[in-house]
């Protein structure tokens, strides 16, 4: 990797002056610090409340069983390498790696996941773009919710999407301190495995007894990477938040700016079949890197509390990933090979009015979301843009029957808007023209749902969802054919048994009904198209519909603590069948069973954290091409793999924390997805994988004051 020059931030001086007017508009509403109503619980038998308050975009029903939050302190003590390897240890979510331009693809119970940062939502191709760069040291939380139903702020379809229902799981991902910590400051170093060293800082300053607040960090990231494999980053990332908050007025507005350049790691070969594009152990000739490769997200968080029942609160954001793509090749000269932008950009406005009584929480609030889309192209050449806007409307409402029983509902409809069509590839494998200035059809979704406090021990919730998406005009069909709506059924339920602090148990079983599902057309071979750009054929599926697809499973999560407190433990165990791998459509396969296991010891200065993934073996069904001699619904196994992770810390005066930790101690070099069909007219079953880079160690030492 060339050396990179540091380039100016153009988003700081506008949220500087952002920050400072709302200091000045704050402190004329100075008032006593009552941030939102308390609620009070009278009785052990009597359902929890949200640890946020109704007004809040992410605020959950009580009825939400199936979500996983991480904490700082976790985050640190798990030392994941990036956010899809957190979210590998979560429950029901599922990663797949496969290098290019999208880095990772995330699945949660067969479908998307959805993703956002400090409040703003991205779309589904920024996320896996650049998700995976943000360096998890900053963030302060992030919660894995496996059902999207229960976020109605959350646009119902997708933008530019495959398949037509987007949101299955949402990641929430916070890098704001919480209002009302303590102030501080902290720096850290670290040093580990393949020439990878990060350091960092950050701070949170507050005055006038907690209301006014700032907070910043910043953090260099580089590796050299694993000898030969073409995987060296190199970033720098500043954060920037603050604003005023009191019983009366909350303005608040962050930045988040991530400026890197990053390698694609080649495939290896993976397989000894004859007939794989790759020998096993075999390097592949593709170079590529990204140069630069840069994020921002701005936001900037209104509210009015009106009194202790309504709060009126505005959200915009917005946020950008842009870049330049260098096809390198081993076999190519590099002076030969033009750069090509990038750029994913959007926009998101929410607004919304939030009403709370003593039993009754209602909640109404509309939404527009504008996504811009250009994929590589050369600087010479003219971009083809695709440019959608989705408007939402929605209605939530939560009701306490008594303290014990609850029931809740929301609906909401969109309605996409595109503004440039862009090309897409028809049936035949040509290049074809998307209109323009269209509308969509409406997409719907509606869900209910109740709790039941049985006693102090014993909780249970069940809840339904139902929805109804337009099929994306982007996806290519037998004959170019317009495909009928997909209707999503969704029922689940959820058992929470607290039975003592050495053993508490969650069970979320689930069982969806797809009608009308979008899937790879077995009778129809896939497409063979050559990408001048990078000098490969890629595979390009041709889709229909099922008439009814099933997924169904449950997650299962034993978690305690004793020896006064000294040792704790949390064991998961996700079980996911997906019919639609049955039906003839090469579907690429979830694994079926995933095991977790997170042990924990504290013992006065001392702590230490063994967490542990194991996957069983899956399909990876590889489609032939057009000129392949494979037959359709070939699996290319996913060899089952365990990966350790361990990580022990001492604290010492003044503030210093000394840490070591082994990632992948196992030295396990696993994969998860082929990469079949590319390299020439001819498809080969497997063209390689991205294999980890096995055991790594480092250390870390950190200061806090």
């Amino acid at each position: 990797m060339k050396p990179r020059t540091l380039r100016p931030l153009p988003s700081l001086r506008p949220l500087s002056l952002a920050c400072a007017g709302l200091l000045q508009a704050g402190a004329v509403l100075a008032a006593e610090p009552v941030l939102a109503p308390l609620v009070v619980q009278e009785s052990p038998d009597a359902l929890p409340y949200s640890s946020l308050p109704p007004s809040e975009r992410t605020a959950l029903p009580v009825s939400v069983q199936a979500e996983q939050t991480f904490t700082r302190e976790d985050i640190e003590a798990l030392r994941p390498r990036d956010v899809f390897d957190l979210m590998e240890t979560t429950l029901g979510m599922s990663i797949t790696r496969q290098g290019s331009r999208i880095n990772n693809f995330s699945s949660n119970r067969g479908g998307n996941v959805s993703f956002l940062i400090d409040g703003v939502y991205l779309t589904g191709t920024q996320a896996q773009r650049v998700v995976g760069d943000i360096p998890v040291g900053i963030i302060e939380s992030i919660q894995f919710i496996r059902d999207a139903s229960v976020l109605s702020i959350l646009p119902v379809m997708g933008f530019g999407s495959r398949v037509g229902t987007q949101n299955q799981g949402v990641v929430v991902i916070n890098t704001l301190r919480k209002a009302g910590t303590e102030d501080s400051a902290q720096v850290k170093a670290s040093y580990g495995t393949h020439d990878t060293w990060k350091a960092s800082g950050g701070f949170k300053q507050s005055w006038a007894d907690g209301r006014l607040q700032l907070g910043g960090g910043y953090q260099h990231s580089e590796s050299n990477g694993k000898n030969n494999w073409n995987n060296a980053y190199d970033s720098d990332t500043y954060m920037l938040n603050g604003g005023w908050k009191d019983d009366a007025f909350m303005a608040m507005a962050s930045v988040f700016v991530n400026q890197g350049a990053r390698e694609i790691q080649r495939y290896i070969g993976v397989s000894s079949d004859p007939t794989s594009g790759l020998k096993k152990g075999q390097l592949g000739a593709e170079l590529w890197e990204y140069d630069p490769r840069d994020m921002e997200v701005f936001t900037l968080n209104l509210a009015r509390y009106w009194n202790e029942r309504h709060t009126t609160a505005l959200t915009w954001g917005r946020s950008k990933a842009d870049g330049t793509a260098w096809y390198y090749t081993t076999t190519a000269d590099p002076a030969t090979i033009p750069g090509r932008r990038f750029k994913d950009e959007s926009t998101d406005l929410h607004l919304s009015h939030t009403i709370t009584g003593e039993r009754n929480t209602f909640k109404a609030g509309a939404q527009r979301v504008e996504y811009t889309q250009v994929t590589e192209w050369l600087a010479t050449a003219e971009p083809k843009p695709r440019e959608e806007e989705i408007y939402g409307l929605y209605l939530t409402d939560e009701f306490r029957i008594t303290p014990a029983w609850s029931i809740d509902g929301s609906i909401r409809m969109d309605k996409k808007h595109v503004s440039k069509g862009g090309d897409k590839y028809g049936s035949d494998g040509s290049t074809m023209k998307l209109s323009d200035d269209t509308w969509t059809d409406k997409a719907w979704l509606a869900a209910l749902g109740t709790a039941w406090q049985v006693n102090p021990v014993w909780r249970l919730s069940g809840r339904y969802a139902w929805s109804k998406t337009p099929t994306p005009d982007t996806i290519t069909t037998v004959d170019d054919k317009s495909l009928p709506d997909e209707k999503l059924h969704r029922w689940e339920l959820g058992v929470d048994a607290r039975l003592y602090p050495a053993l508490n148990v969650s069970f979320t079983p689930f069982y969806y009904l797809i009608e009308d599902a979008k899937v790879a057309d077995a009778s129809a071979p896939a497409i063979p198209v050559f990408n001048p750009d990078t000098g490969l054929y890629e595979n390009l599926s041709v889709y229909t519909t099922a008439d009814k697809v099933t997924r169904k499973g449950f997650e299962l999560a034993l978690k305690g603590r004793f020896a006064n407190d000294m040792l704790g433990y949390e064991l998961g165990w996700s079980r996911f069948k997906d019919d639609s791998v049955e039906l003839g459509t090469n579907n690429v396969e979830t694994p079926e069973n995933r095991y977790t296991a997170r042990l924990n010891a504290a013992y006065g200065a001392w702590s230490g954290t063994l967490s542990v993934l194991r996957v069983e073996e899956y399909c990876h069904f590889y489609k032939t091409g057009a000129t392949g001699s494979a037959p359709d619904g070939t699996c290319l196994p996913v060899p089952a793999f365990t990966t350790v992770n361990l990580n022990v810390s001492r604290k010492f005066g003044h503030g210093v924390t000394v840490s070591l930790y082994g990632q992948n101690i196992t030295d396990e070099h696993y994969f998860t997805r082929h990469k079949t069909g590319a390299g020439g007219p001819a498809w080969s079953q497997s063209n390689g994988a991205i294999a980890d880079v096995g055991a790594t160690w480092g250390i870390e030492v950190g200061m806090e004051f």
